[in-house]
Order: structure tokens, then sequence, then C-alpha cells
């Protein structure tokens, strides 16, 4: 399922994190900033996330046995960068399909 409007979604989340709101969920409270390639892999690659958000980011690169320690190697840092930037897009794509769902549809 494509978005229609990339662009103002692009616009609305932009506007999210001007406002200090988690990026996910929306909170207010509680903001920290997520490395979404992994600190040790771009360090200036965040998004602000809730306390919450960010336990369940990080749980995720575990699960997803990511190492985030910085690999010698810059091949295999490239790796670990896109592996880590990946597990945030699936959980930034499920925040989205959650957001659509909670719409009723004007064509039922």
């Amino acid at each position: 399922m494509m978005n229609e409007n990339p662009i103002r979604t692009a616009r609305r989340l932009a506007r999210r994190a001007d406002l200090n709101r988690c990026l996910l969920c929306g909170r207010e409270k509680h903001i920290e900033q997520h490395h979404v390639a992994g600190q040790n892999h771009d360090s200036e690659f965040t998004t602000p996330l809730c306390q919450v958000c960010h336990a369940q980011a990080t749980e995720n690169l575990r699960r997803a046995d990511i190492n985030m320690r910085c690999a010698p190697e810059s091949g295999e840092r490239l790796r670990r960068a896109l592996k880590a930037t990946a597990v945030f897009l699936r959980m930034l794509a499920e925040a989205l399909w959650r957001w659509a769902e909670s719409f009723t549809n004007p064509e039922s």
C-alpha cells in the first residue's frame, strides 16, 4: 500500500520532530534522541523518540542481532548501519500503518 501524499507525510513528520515529539507515537514527554543507524556508525542521524519507543527500538536491534559496536572495517560499519536503519524504518512503517488504520474509511 503506497502513501498517496508522501510529501505531506514527510512534512508532518518533520513538524512533529520540530515539536520535540516522539516520531513514532507523538508523545511529548521524556524525549530522547535515537541514533537511527547507530551512534558508532552515524552520530548525526537521529530522531526524537520517547523513552518507551526508544527502548523498543533498542530491543528490536537486539532481536535482529545487529552489532552496534564500531567495526574497524568501513564495509562492515555500513552493513551494520543499514541494518539498524532498516529496523527503525520497519518501526516507522508500522506506526504509519497504525495511524492510517485509526482513521475511518470514508468510502465504507
